[in-house]
């Protein structure tokens, strides 16, 4: 039965006889098929207790496209495995029953050739791998483990919470994820998601480094994991490889081979699992880097708590970061510094603390950028209303500043209107952006810092902030934007910063626009990405 939300009706019985008929349509197409499965039987020389490895294909890709994957693992594990990858409908792991009926018809093929096997492991590439969990989750019998390949367990398993109230994985049986660096079809961005969330943030790492461990193959493509032709849509997304196909196959045979190892009870395996995930979680350390620096929802989920500030009210309040939960955004604070000193306040000391919220909220209060320390609420500091806070910005001048941010993404996140968060669990596909389409940030200007520090030419507006092209010198967002793409460009290994210089989109800065001076104007005038072709 679908479940109901608002808005929707209940089924008609026209819906339901449509229903009944496609469902009869797909068990005719099953049962009239002939089925092209791949099942490859133990290679000689193997000792020890046998076991059989399930494995769901990407689509469009044929099932014998992936035996020369299954014999690198069968070579790389010391006992028989049989390796299976049973046909989908027109090669779509989605097709509903596909895992069903192949997972029937493979073992009975494997039982004809002599299997004796008990011990199971799950895999599956891609949509074969994302469909996968679904399967091995209502099938845990005799299994020891799952390995998902260019794919990886989605956030719908993110269903428990630690102690402290942060969100944990969980599945109920050991999976091993497996990345390609050079995917483009599952982004390394989401695998480095995965390792942060099953391992860094678990309540207890070691345990899920054992559980849900994730590695990835430096210079691996998404279609290295199969061989042969990719299909059109692969072709399309999947980026360059830098690895031999036979390099590729080898070291995920490796990762495979180690886990299931480890699943069996044999320590110098499981330690190789651990120095694996060790190496990966360091070669994905400047992309949880960057997306900590923009507080990222999927990373840890913003507080939006509220807060007194010292006059009273929560207008200017600051959010702290708790165990599960972000204050504010850390770019935020580096971007306030940025607007605030200039080339005539390089000395002032701007201790900037962000908080996020959702810019259109009115109730219980808005939430404004603030420089504390005047006893006046509503005051600039040395505005000509209220005294400046510095006798001069070179004595020893401090500013305590608080900042408002909220994130933009485009596949999950917060209405602005009415407070509705939201997250479509079928874009979870390791294909889609994950960063933020903008951080929407309320900062005091540079001429608010300069007058507080009593610089003289903060009274001049046009000198401070009027963007270049209305006549002034302050294209302040373009300068704390370019600065936003030298410091990821920073983060990066010299051969990444290279490999994308040469083949990457670059991202220049434009100057600023202007728009009303409005709150709604320049909170829905969102932020202008413009391709040149």
């Amino acid at each position: 039965t679908p479940l109901l939300t608002s808005g929707q009706t209940e089924p008609t019985l026209g819906d339901m006889t449509t229903m009944v008929a496609s469902l009869a349509i797909t068990l005719l197409a099953y049962g009239a098929m002939a089925w092209d499965d791949l099942v490859l039987a133990p290679p000689a020389g193997k000792t020890g207790e046998p076991a059989m490895m399930f494995y769901g294909q990407g689509a469009s890709i044929t099932t014998g496209a992936y035996a020369p994957l299954g014999k690198a693992i069968q070579r790389a594990v010391p006992f028989p495995l049989w390796f299976a990858v049973p046909q989908c409908l027109d090669d779509i792991a989605a097709v509903p029953l596909c895992f069903d009926w192949g997972m029937a018809r493979v073992t009975k093929a494997m039982e004809k050739q002599g299997i004796n096997a008990t011990t199971i492991f799950y895999g599956g590439h891609s949509l074969g791998g994302a469909m996968m969990p679904a399967y091995a989750a209502s099938n845990t019998k005799n299994a020891k483990g799952m390995i998902l390949m260019g794919s990886f367990l989605t956030r719908k398993y993110k269903n428990t919470f630690s102690s402290e109230g942060l969100a944990q994985y969980a599945f109920p049986m050991p999976t091993l994820t497996i990345g390609g660096e050079m995917d483009g079809l599952c982004r390394l961005t989401r695998i480095a998601e995965s390792l942060h969330t099953q391992i860094t943030l678990a309540e207890d790492p070691d345990k899920n480094t054992q559980n849900l461990p994730v590695t990835v193959i430096e210079g691996m493509s998404h279609m290295q994991f199969a061989s042969g032709q990719a299909p059109s849509f692969v072709l399309k997304h999947d980026l360059r490889s830098e690895i031999t196909n036979q390099d590729a196959w080898d070291q995920v045979a490796h990762d495979t081979a180690s886990f299931m190892l480890a699943q069996l009870g044999h320590q110098d395996a499981m330690d190789r699992v651990k120095k694996r995930v060790s190496e990966t979680k360091q070669f994905v350390s400047p992309i949880v880097t960057a997306f900590q620096m923009e507080a990222n929802h999927q990373y840890k989920p913003p507080c939006y708590c509220e807060s007194y500030d010292e006059y009273g009210g929560r207008i200017y309040g600051t959010c702290r970061s708790k165990p599960n939960c972000t204050g504010g955004t850390p770019w935020t604070s580096i971007a306030m510094q940025i607007m605030g000193q200039g080339d005539l306040g390089k000395t002032i000391k701007i201790n900037a603390v962000d908080s996020t919220h959702i810019m259109t909220e009115e109730r219980p209060t808005c939430h404004l950028p603030h420089i504390h320390g005047n006893p006046k609420a509503q005051a600039n500091p040395g505005n000509g209303h209220s005294p400046p806070l510095c006798s001069s910005p070179d004595d020893d001048c401090t500013l305590n500043i608080t900042t408002v941010t909220q994130q933009v993404y485009k596949n999950f996140g917060e209405f602005d209107f009415w407070r509705l968060e939201f997250n479509l669990s079928w874009a979870d596909t390791g294909g889609v952006p994950l960063s933020a389409f903008e951080l929407r940030t309320k900062m005091k200007s540079r001429q608010a810092v300069w007058q507080a520090a009593n610089i003289t030419q903060g009274q001049d507006f046009n000198r401070t902030d009027t963007p270049v092209n209305k006549g002034g010198q302050g294209d302040r967002c373009q300068e704390i934007n370019q600065a936003s793409i030298d410091f990821a460009l920073k983060l990066l290994p010299e051969k990444t910063r290279q490999r994308y210089l040469k083949h990457g989109q670059g991202l220049i800065a434009g100057e600023d626009k202007g728009t009303c001076a409005a709150g709604p104007c320049w909170i829905w005038d969102a932020l202008k990405y413009t391709t040149d072709e």
